[in-house]
Protein backbone atom coordinates (compact mmCIF):
# COMPACT_ATOMS: atom_id res chain seq x y z
CA UNK A 1 0.00 0.00 0.00
CA UNK A 2 1.21 3.52 -0.80
CA UNK A 3 0.72 6.11 1.93
CA UNK A 4 0.94 9.87 1.56
CA UNK A 5 2.47 11.32 4.70
CA UNK A 6 1.36 14.94 4.83
CA UNK A 7 2.98 15.63 8.14
CA UNK A 8 2.04 19.31 8.33
CA UNK A 9 -1.65 18.42 8.62
CA UNK A 10 -1.02 15.46 10.92
CA UNK A 11 -3.06 13.03 8.82
CA UNK A 12 -2.28 10.23 6.44
CA UNK A 13 -4.12 9.53 3.20
CA UNK A 14 -3.97 5.97 2.00
CA UNK A 15 -4.27 4.98 -1.66
CA UNK A 16 -8.08 5.08 -1.42
CA UNK A 17 -7.91 8.57 0.09
CA UNK A 18 -9.37 7.50 3.42
CA UNK A 19 -8.07 9.42 6.42
CA UNK A 20 -6.10 7.72 9.17
CA UNK A 21 -5.51 9.52 12.47
CA UNK A 22 -1.87 9.25 13.41
CA UNK A 23 -1.10 7.29 16.56
CA UNK A 24 1.59 8.57 18.85
CA UNK A 25 1.88 11.95 17.17
CA UNK A 26 2.62 13.69 20.47
CA UNK A 27 5.09 11.09 21.74
CA UNK A 28 8.46 12.44 22.85
CA UNK A 29 11.04 10.68 20.65
CA UNK A 30 14.11 11.26 22.82
CA UNK A 31 15.08 7.59 22.52
CA UNK A 32 17.78 6.45 20.13
CA UNK A 33 16.43 5.61 16.66
CA UNK A 34 18.15 3.69 13.85
CA UNK A 35 17.54 4.10 10.13
CA UNK A 36 16.94 1.01 8.06
CA UNK A 37 19.73 0.02 5.69
CA UNK A 38 17.04 -0.73 3.09
CA UNK A 39 15.68 2.80 2.69
CA UNK A 40 15.53 4.24 -0.83
CA UNK A 41 14.36 7.78 -1.56
CA UNK A 42 14.02 10.04 -4.56
CA UNK A 43 12.87 13.66 -4.77
CA UNK A 44 9.85 14.10 -6.98
CA UNK A 45 9.70 17.87 -6.78
CA UNK A 46 10.68 20.73 -4.45
CA UNK A 47 8.24 19.61 -1.76
CA UNK A 48 7.82 15.83 -1.91
CA UNK A 49 9.92 12.67 -2.11
CA UNK A 50 8.97 9.06 -2.65
CA UNK A 51 10.46 6.72 -0.08
CA UNK A 52 10.59 2.94 -0.22
CA UNK A 53 11.78 0.34 2.25
CA UNK A 54 12.75 -2.61 0.08
CA UNK A 55 12.56 -5.06 2.99
CA UNK A 56 9.10 -4.26 4.36
CA UNK A 57 7.64 -3.19 1.01
CA UNK A 58 6.54 0.20 2.37
CA UNK A 59 6.19 2.94 -0.26
CA UNK A 60 5.29 6.45 0.86
CA UNK A 61 5.21 10.07 -0.20
CA UNK A 62 6.83 12.34 2.37
CA UNK A 63 7.80 15.99 2.59
CA UNK A 64 11.42 16.67 1.71
CA UNK A 65 12.21 18.67 4.84
CA UNK A 66 10.98 15.87 7.09
CA UNK A 67 12.84 13.13 5.24
CA UNK A 68 16.01 15.22 5.21
CA UNK A 69 16.00 15.33 9.00
CA UNK A 70 15.31 11.60 9.19
CA UNK A 71 18.24 10.85 6.89
CA UNK A 72 20.50 13.06 8.99
CA UNK A 73 19.24 11.35 12.18
CA UNK A 74 18.15 14.71 13.60
CA UNK A 75 15.22 13.16 15.39
CA UNK A 76 15.27 15.76 18.15
CA UNK A 77 13.91 18.24 15.60
CA UNK A 78 11.01 15.93 14.82
CA UNK A 79 9.52 15.45 18.29
CA UNK A 80 6.10 16.75 17.28
CA UNK A 81 5.92 14.64 14.14
CA UNK A 82 4.53 11.09 13.92
CA UNK A 83 7.74 9.08 13.81
CA UNK A 84 5.70 6.10 14.98
CA UNK A 85 4.44 5.87 11.40
CA UNK A 86 7.97 5.57 10.05
CA UNK A 87 8.84 2.97 12.69
CA UNK A 88 5.74 0.93 11.97
CA UNK A 89 6.52 0.86 8.25
CA UNK A 90 10.15 -0.14 8.75
CA UNK A 91 12.06 3.03 7.90
CA UNK A 92 13.22 3.45 11.52
CA UNK A 93 13.89 1.08 14.41
CA UNK A 94 14.15 1.71 18.14
CA UNK A 95 16.39 -1.33 18.49
CA UNK A 96 19.51 -1.97 16.34
CA UNK A 97 18.69 -5.69 16.18
CA UNK A 98 15.08 -5.17 15.14
CA UNK A 99 15.79 -5.17 11.43
CA UNK A 100 17.99 -8.28 11.64
CA UNK A 101 15.20 -10.17 13.38
CA UNK A 102 12.68 -9.05 10.74
CA UNK A 103 15.05 -10.04 7.94
CA UNK A 104 15.48 -13.54 9.38
CA UNK A 105 11.74 -13.96 9.94
CA UNK A 106 10.88 -12.89 6.39
CA UNK A 107 13.61 -15.12 4.94
CA UNK A 108 12.30 -18.22 6.72
CA UNK A 109 8.74 -17.49 5.60
CA UNK A 110 9.83 -16.84 2.00
CA UNK A 111 11.90 -20.01 1.72
CA UNK A 112 9.17 -22.18 3.24
CA UNK A 113 6.78 -21.03 0.53
CA UNK A 114 9.34 -21.01 -2.27
CA UNK A 115 10.72 -24.49 -1.68
CA UNK A 116 7.23 -25.98 -1.68
CA UNK A 117 6.61 -25.00 -5.29
CA UNK A 118 6.53 -27.92 -7.73
CA UNK A 119 9.23 -28.68 -10.30
CA UNK A 120 8.51 -27.44 -13.82
CA UNK A 121 9.74 -29.81 -16.52
CA UNK A 122 11.23 -28.43 -19.72
CA UNK A 123 12.08 -30.54 -22.77
CA UNK A 124 14.65 -29.32 -25.26
CA UNK A 125 14.39 -31.84 -28.10
CA UNK A 126 16.95 -29.96 -30.19
CA UNK A 127 19.84 -27.57 -29.77
CA UNK A 128 19.48 -26.79 -33.46
CA UNK A 129 17.57 -23.74 -34.65
CA UNK A 130 16.58 -22.95 -38.21
CA UNK A 131 17.00 -19.20 -37.66
CA UNK A 132 20.05 -16.98 -37.20
CA UNK A 133 18.81 -14.18 -34.92
CA UNK A 134 21.23 -11.33 -34.33
CA UNK A 135 21.13 -11.43 -30.53
CA UNK A 136 20.73 -15.16 -29.85
CA UNK A 137 22.46 -16.35 -26.67
CA UNK A 138 22.75 -19.89 -28.05
CA UNK A 139 25.09 -19.15 -30.98
CA UNK A 140 28.19 -20.82 -29.56
CA UNK A 141 27.08 -24.11 -28.06
CA UNK A 142 30.10 -26.31 -27.33
CA UNK A 143 27.97 -29.35 -28.21
CA UNK A 144 26.42 -27.80 -31.27
CA UNK A 145 27.55 -30.47 -33.77
CA UNK A 146 27.60 -33.63 -31.70
CA UNK A 147 24.32 -33.25 -29.80
CA UNK A 148 21.98 -31.26 -32.01
CA UNK A 149 18.95 -33.52 -31.52
CA UNK A 150 17.70 -35.90 -28.86
CA UNK A 151 18.09 -39.53 -29.85
CA UNK A 152 15.17 -41.88 -29.27
CA UNK A 153 17.02 -43.43 -26.33
CA UNK A 154 17.76 -40.09 -24.70
CA UNK A 155 14.19 -38.91 -25.26
CA UNK A 156 12.81 -42.03 -23.57
CA UNK A 157 15.19 -41.50 -20.65
CA UNK A 158 14.02 -37.89 -20.30
CA UNK A 159 10.40 -39.03 -19.94
CA UNK A 160 11.46 -41.65 -17.38
CA UNK A 161 13.39 -39.00 -15.41
CA UNK A 162 10.38 -36.67 -15.36
CA UNK A 163 8.17 -39.45 -14.00
CA UNK A 164 10.65 -40.36 -11.25
CA UNK A 165 11.28 -36.76 -10.18
CA UNK A 166 7.58 -35.88 -10.19
CA UNK A 167 6.81 -38.88 -8.02
CA UNK A 168 9.63 -38.03 -5.63
CA UNK A 169 8.96 -34.32 -5.15
CA UNK A 170 5.33 -33.50 -5.85
CA UNK A 171 3.40 -36.60 -6.78
CA UNK A 172 2.37 -35.33 -10.20
CA UNK A 173 3.58 -33.46 -13.27
CA UNK A 174 2.27 -29.90 -12.88
CA UNK A 175 3.55 -28.38 -16.12
CA UNK A 176 5.61 -29.10 -19.21
CA UNK A 177 7.42 -26.67 -21.48
CA UNK A 178 8.97 -27.16 -24.92
CA UNK A 179 12.11 -25.13 -25.51
CA UNK A 180 15.18 -25.11 -27.75
CA UNK A 181 17.08 -24.47 -29.94
CA UNK A 182 13.85 -24.64 -31.84
CA UNK A 183 11.42 -27.32 -30.61
CA UNK A 184 9.01 -27.22 -33.57
CA UNK A 185 11.00 -28.80 -36.38
CA UNK A 186 10.23 -31.56 -38.88
CA UNK A 187 12.80 -33.78 -37.17
CA UNK A 188 11.35 -33.19 -33.68
CA UNK A 189 7.68 -33.52 -34.68
CA UNK A 190 7.35 -37.09 -33.44
CA UNK A 191 8.81 -36.20 -30.01
CA UNK A 192 6.62 -33.12 -29.72
CA UNK A 193 3.55 -35.21 -30.50
CA UNK A 194 4.48 -37.73 -27.79
CA UNK A 195 4.95 -34.95 -25.23
CA UNK A 196 1.59 -33.41 -26.12
CA UNK A 197 -0.08 -36.82 -25.83
CA UNK A 198 1.60 -37.40 -22.47
CA UNK A 199 0.43 -34.00 -21.21
CA UNK A 200 -3.09 -34.82 -22.31
CA UNK A 201 -2.97 -38.15 -20.50
CA UNK A 202 -1.71 -36.50 -17.30
CA UNK A 203 -4.04 -33.49 -17.65
CA UNK A 204 -0.99 -31.24 -17.54
CA UNK A 205 -0.59 -27.80 -19.11
CA UNK A 206 1.98 -27.24 -21.86
CA UNK A 207 3.86 -24.10 -22.89
CA UNK A 208 5.74 -23.97 -26.19
CA UNK A 209 8.49 -21.41 -26.82
CA UNK A 210 9.02 -21.29 -30.59
CA UNK A 211 10.25 -18.94 -33.29
CA UNK A 212 6.93 -19.57 -35.02
CA UNK A 213 8.07 -20.32 -38.56
CA UNK A 214 6.80 -23.92 -38.59
CA UNK A 215 3.35 -23.46 -37.07
CA UNK A 216 1.60 -24.44 -40.30
CA UNK A 217 3.71 -27.60 -40.61
CA UNK A 218 2.92 -28.77 -37.06
CA UNK A 219 -0.62 -27.47 -36.55
CA UNK A 220 -1.95 -30.99 -37.17
CA UNK A 221 -0.35 -32.24 -33.93
CA UNK A 222 -0.89 -29.01 -31.97
CA UNK A 223 -4.61 -28.56 -32.65
CA UNK A 224 -5.86 -31.84 -31.07
CA UNK A 225 -4.20 -30.89 -27.78
CA UNK A 226 -5.08 -27.20 -27.63
CA UNK A 227 -7.06 -27.58 -24.40
CA UNK A 228 -3.79 -28.49 -22.63
CA UNK A 229 -1.72 -25.76 -24.28
CA UNK A 230 -1.43 -22.89 -21.84
CA UNK A 231 0.24 -20.76 -24.48
CA UNK A 232 2.52 -20.76 -27.49
CA UNK A 233 5.12 -18.00 -27.26
CA UNK A 234 6.36 -16.44 -30.50
CA UNK A 235 8.68 -13.47 -30.95
CA UNK A 236 7.92 -10.54 -33.25
CA UNK A 237 10.57 -7.84 -33.03
CA UNK A 238 9.01 -4.98 -34.96
CA UNK A 239 7.37 -4.11 -38.25
CA UNK A 240 8.50 -6.26 -41.22
CA UNK A 241 11.63 -4.33 -42.20
CA UNK A 242 12.93 -4.29 -38.60
CA UNK A 243 11.92 -7.83 -37.63
CA UNK A 244 13.49 -9.28 -40.78
CA UNK A 245 16.87 -7.73 -39.94
CA UNK A 246 16.87 -9.35 -36.53
CA UNK A 247 15.07 -12.68 -36.93
CA UNK A 248 15.97 -14.34 -40.19
CA UNK A 249 16.68 -17.73 -41.71
CA UNK A 250 20.27 -18.89 -42.04
CA UNK A 251 20.03 -17.93 -45.70
CA UNK A 252 19.35 -14.34 -44.66
CA UNK A 253 15.67 -14.39 -45.68
CA UNK A 254 13.29 -12.63 -43.32
CA UNK A 255 10.61 -14.41 -41.27
CA UNK A 256 7.98 -11.76 -40.56
CA UNK A 257 5.38 -12.89 -43.09
CA UNK A 258 5.51 -16.60 -42.27
CA UNK A 259 5.38 -15.88 -38.51
CA UNK A 260 2.40 -13.57 -39.06
CA UNK A 261 0.59 -16.34 -40.94
CA UNK A 262 1.40 -18.76 -38.10
CA UNK A 263 -0.13 -16.42 -35.51
CA UNK A 264 -3.22 -16.05 -37.71
CA UNK A 265 -3.52 -19.83 -37.83
CA UNK A 266 -3.17 -20.27 -34.06
CA UNK A 267 -5.75 -17.62 -33.26
CA UNK A 268 -8.12 -18.95 -35.92
CA UNK A 269 -7.95 -22.29 -34.12
CA UNK A 270 -8.52 -20.67 -30.72
CA UNK A 271 -5.03 -21.51 -29.40
CA UNK A 272 -3.55 -19.17 -26.76
CA UNK A 273 -0.75 -17.14 -28.32
CA UNK A 274 1.70 -14.89 -26.51
CA UNK A 275 3.72 -12.55 -28.73
CA UNK A 276 6.96 -11.38 -27.21
CA UNK A 277 8.83 -8.31 -28.46
CA UNK A 278 12.52 -8.40 -27.58
CA UNK A 279 13.51 -4.75 -27.29
CA UNK A 280 16.89 -3.06 -27.34
CA UNK A 281 18.34 0.18 -28.66
CA UNK A 282 17.91 -0.82 -32.30
CA UNK A 283 14.15 -1.50 -32.32
CA UNK A 284 12.46 0.13 -29.33
CA UNK A 285 11.48 3.18 -31.41
CA UNK A 286 9.33 0.96 -33.63
CA UNK A 287 6.88 -0.17 -30.93
CA UNK A 288 4.08 2.10 -32.23
CA UNK A 289 4.39 0.66 -35.75
CA UNK A 290 4.38 -2.99 -34.69
CA UNK A 291 1.45 -2.43 -32.34
CA UNK A 292 -0.42 -0.71 -35.17
CA UNK A 293 0.15 -3.86 -37.23
CA UNK A 294 -1.21 -6.06 -34.42
CA UNK A 295 -4.32 -3.88 -34.32
CA UNK A 296 -4.67 -4.03 -38.09
CA UNK A 297 -4.60 -7.84 -37.87
CA UNK A 298 -7.23 -7.63 -35.09
CA UNK A 299 -5.04 -9.81 -32.89
CA UNK A 300 -5.29 -7.38 -29.97
CA UNK A 301 -9.07 -7.85 -29.78
CA UNK A 302 -8.72 -11.64 -29.58
CA UNK A 303 -9.03 -13.02 -26.04
CA UNK A 304 -6.48 -15.73 -26.85
CA UNK A 305 -3.82 -13.14 -27.76
CA UNK A 306 -1.36 -11.61 -25.31
CA UNK A 307 1.63 -9.38 -25.83
CA UNK A 308 4.67 -8.54 -23.73
CA UNK A 309 8.01 -6.77 -23.93
CA UNK A 310 11.33 -8.31 -22.95
CA UNK A 311 14.75 -6.70 -22.68
CA UNK A 312 17.62 -8.10 -24.71
CA UNK A 313 20.29 -8.81 -22.08
CA UNK A 314 23.67 -10.48 -22.45
CA UNK A 315 24.19 -12.36 -19.20
CA UNK A 316 27.71 -13.41 -20.19
CA UNK A 317 29.18 -9.91 -20.39
CA UNK A 318 29.27 -6.66 -18.43
CA UNK A 319 29.95 -4.62 -21.57
CA UNK A 320 27.39 -2.38 -23.23
CA UNK A 321 27.33 -1.91 -26.97
CA UNK A 322 25.03 -0.18 -29.44
CA UNK A 323 22.40 -2.90 -29.05
CA UNK A 324 22.58 -3.68 -25.34
CA UNK A 325 22.11 -0.25 -23.82
CA UNK A 326 21.93 0.73 -20.12
CA UNK A 327 18.41 0.13 -18.85
CA UNK A 328 17.79 3.71 -17.79
CA UNK A 329 18.52 4.92 -21.34
CA UNK A 330 15.97 2.48 -22.75
CA UNK A 331 13.54 3.56 -20.04
CA UNK A 332 13.86 7.20 -21.12
CA UNK A 333 13.18 6.22 -24.72
CA UNK A 334 10.19 4.13 -23.72
CA UNK A 335 8.69 6.97 -21.69
CA UNK A 336 9.11 9.33 -24.65
CA UNK A 337 7.18 6.82 -26.77
CA UNK A 338 4.48 6.55 -24.11
CA UNK A 339 4.17 10.34 -23.96
CA UNK A 340 3.35 10.35 -27.67
CA UNK A 341 1.30 7.13 -27.61
CA UNK A 342 -0.37 6.91 -24.16
CA UNK A 343 -2.33 3.80 -25.13
CA UNK A 344 0.96 1.86 -25.37
CA UNK A 345 1.71 2.53 -21.70
CA UNK A 346 -1.55 0.79 -20.82
CA UNK A 347 -0.61 -2.17 -23.01
CA UNK A 348 3.07 -2.66 -22.17
CA UNK A 349 3.71 -0.80 -18.90
CA UNK A 350 7.15 -0.93 -17.28
CA UNK A 351 7.51 -4.49 -16.01
CA UNK A 352 10.43 -5.24 -18.34
CA UNK A 353 12.51 -3.19 -15.90
CA UNK A 354 13.06 -5.36 -12.83
CA UNK A 355 13.80 -2.43 -10.49
CA UNK A 356 10.30 -1.06 -11.18
CA UNK A 357 8.25 -4.24 -10.73
CA UNK A 358 8.39 -4.19 -6.93
CA UNK A 359 7.62 -0.47 -6.71
CA UNK A 360 4.74 -0.46 -9.20
CA UNK A 361 3.13 -3.58 -7.76
CA UNK A 362 3.02 -1.94 -4.33
CA UNK A 363 1.71 1.38 -5.64
CA UNK A 364 -1.09 -0.44 -7.47
CA UNK A 365 -2.13 -2.20 -4.30
CA UNK A 366 -0.93 -5.74 -4.98
CA UNK A 367 -1.19 -7.83 -1.79
CA UNK A 368 1.61 -9.79 -0.12
CA UNK A 369 4.63 -8.16 -1.76
CA UNK A 370 7.54 -10.14 -0.35
CA UNK A 371 11.24 -9.31 -0.51
CA UNK A 372 13.39 -11.49 -2.77
CA UNK A 373 16.15 -13.45 -1.10
CA UNK A 374 17.09 -15.21 -4.34
CA UNK A 375 17.21 -13.87 -7.88
CA UNK A 376 14.93 -16.32 -9.71
CA UNK A 377 13.52 -19.83 -9.83
CA UNK A 378 16.89 -21.27 -10.87
CA UNK A 379 18.08 -20.89 -7.27
CA UNK A 380 15.27 -23.22 -6.23
CA UNK A 381 16.04 -25.70 -9.02
CA UNK A 382 12.42 -25.17 -9.95
CA UNK A 383 13.19 -25.72 -13.63
CA UNK A 384 14.50 -29.11 -14.73
CA UNK A 385 15.52 -28.81 -18.38
CA UNK A 386 16.18 -32.09 -20.21
CA UNK A 387 18.58 -31.57 -23.12
CA UNK A 388 19.98 -33.57 -26.06
CA UNK A 389 23.31 -34.13 -24.29
CA UNK A 390 21.56 -36.15 -21.56
CA UNK A 391 22.14 -33.44 -18.94
CA UNK A 392 19.71 -31.57 -16.69
CA UNK A 393 19.98 -27.78 -16.50
CA UNK A 394 18.06 -25.33 -14.34
CA UNK A 395 18.70 -22.06 -16.21
CA UNK A 396 17.49 -21.78 -19.83
CA UNK A 397 20.49 -19.63 -20.75
CA UNK A 398 22.96 -22.19 -19.43
CA UNK A 399 21.82 -25.11 -21.58
CA UNK A 400 24.50 -26.70 -23.72
CA UNK A 401 27.28 -25.79 -21.27
CA UNK A 402 27.95 -28.94 -19.18
CA UNK A 403 29.80 -27.02 -16.47
CA UNK A 404 26.45 -25.47 -15.44
CA UNK A 405 24.37 -28.68 -15.47
CA UNK A 406 22.81 -29.73 -12.15
CA UNK A 407 22.65 -33.41 -13.08
CA UNK A 408 22.06 -35.99 -15.77
CA UNK A 409 19.22 -38.25 -16.82
CA UNK A 410 21.22 -40.39 -19.26
CA UNK A 411 22.32 -43.09 -18.91
CA UNK A 412 21.00 -42.88 -15.33
CA UNK A 413 19.34 -40.19 -13.25
CA UNK A 414 21.81 -38.40 -10.99
CA UNK A 415 22.27 -34.98 -9.41
CA UNK A 416 25.69 -33.29 -9.36
CA UNK A 417 25.68 -32.21 -5.72
CA UNK A 418 28.51 -29.69 -6.11
CA UNK A 419 26.61 -27.94 -8.93
CA UNK A 420 23.29 -28.15 -7.08
CA UNK A 421 24.95 -26.39 -4.18
CA UNK A 422 26.18 -23.56 -6.44
CA UNK A 423 22.62 -22.68 -7.43
CA UNK A 424 20.67 -23.46 -4.25
CA UNK A 425 22.94 -21.73 -1.77
CA UNK A 426 23.12 -18.46 -3.67
CA UNK A 427 21.08 -16.05 -1.53
CA UNK A 428 21.60 -12.47 -0.43
CA UNK A 429 22.83 -13.85 2.90
CA UNK A 430 25.71 -15.67 1.22
CA UNK A 431 26.92 -12.81 -1.01
CA UNK A 432 28.96 -10.35 1.10
CA UNK A 433 28.19 -7.29 -1.05
CA UNK A 434 24.46 -7.96 -0.86
CA UNK A 435 24.35 -7.89 2.92
CA UNK A 436 24.82 -4.11 2.93
CA UNK A 437 22.98 -3.23 -0.27
CA UNK A 438 19.64 -1.44 0.07
CA UNK A 439 18.37 -3.05 -3.14
CA UNK A 440 19.21 -6.66 -2.29
CA UNK A 441 15.66 -7.52 -1.04
CA UNK A 442 14.25 -6.67 -4.48
CA UNK A 443 17.25 -7.83 -6.52
CA UNK A 444 18.02 -11.17 -4.90
CA UNK A 445 21.73 -11.00 -5.65
CA UNK A 446 21.54 -10.60 -9.41
CA UNK A 447 21.61 -13.25 -12.13
CA UNK A 448 23.25 -16.46 -10.93
CA UNK A 449 24.20 -17.52 -14.43
CA UNK A 450 25.92 -14.17 -15.01
CA UNK A 451 27.98 -14.55 -11.86
CA UNK A 452 28.97 -18.12 -12.70
CA UNK A 453 29.70 -17.26 -16.32
CA UNK A 454 31.59 -13.98 -15.84
CA UNK A 455 33.32 -14.45 -12.50
CA UNK A 456 33.45 -18.28 -12.43
CA UNK A 457 31.99 -18.17 -8.92
CA UNK A 458 28.69 -17.77 -7.14
CA UNK A 459 29.54 -15.29 -4.37
CA UNK A 460 29.93 -12.21 -6.56
CA UNK A 461 26.82 -10.23 -7.52
CA UNK A 462 26.17 -8.98 -11.03
CA UNK A 463 24.48 -5.75 -10.10
CA UNK A 464 21.74 -4.40 -12.30
CA UNK A 465 21.14 -0.67 -12.47
CA UNK A 466 18.49 -0.35 -9.77
CA UNK A 467 19.48 3.12 -8.56
CA UNK A 468 19.69 4.55 -12.08
CA UNK A 469 16.42 3.01 -13.27
CA UNK A 470 14.43 4.03 -10.19
CA UNK A 471 15.85 7.57 -10.21
CA UNK A 472 15.06 7.95 -13.91
CA UNK A 473 11.53 6.63 -13.54
CA UNK A 474 10.66 8.89 -10.61
CA UNK A 475 12.20 11.91 -12.31
CA UNK A 476 10.03 11.34 -15.37
CA UNK A 477 6.92 9.79 -13.79
CA UNK A 478 6.96 10.96 -10.17
CA UNK A 479 4.56 13.84 -10.75
CA UNK A 480 2.02 11.42 -12.25
CA UNK A 481 2.19 9.34 -9.09
CA UNK A 482 1.63 12.45 -6.97
CA UNK A 483 -1.37 13.55 -8.99
CA UNK A 484 -2.92 10.11 -8.75
CA UNK A 485 -2.53 9.63 -5.01
CA UNK A 486 -2.55 13.14 -3.53
CA UNK A 487 -5.84 14.90 -2.84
Amino acid sequence: MLLVLVLDSRIVFNRNNSVITLIGSTTNWKMKLYSSKYNYSSKINSRYSLINNTLTGAVDIIENNIWHLVEKSKFELLERYPLSNLIERGYLYDNPDGEKRLLTKLYKSYMEKATSRPIRFVFCPSYYCNLNCTYCFEKNFPYYNSHQFMSDVIFTKSIDAMEKLAEKYSGRVYSIELFGGEPLLKRTKRMVKKILELANFKKTSVTIVTNGVNIEKLIDIIYPHKKNIEMIQITVDGPPEIHDRRRKYRSGRGTFNIISKGIDLLLKNNISTNVRINVDNSNIEYLPQVYKYFNHKKWTSNKKFKIQLSLVIDHTSLDYNETITPSEVLLQKLIRIYNSYPELEEVFGFHIFKPLRHLLDIIRGAPNISPKFINCETNLLELHIFCPDGLIYTCPESIGYPEFAIGKFYPDLEYFEDKVKLWKERTIFNIPECRECKFSPICGGGCSYSSLSIYKGDKIPVCERYQEVLDTFLRLRGEKILKKYMI
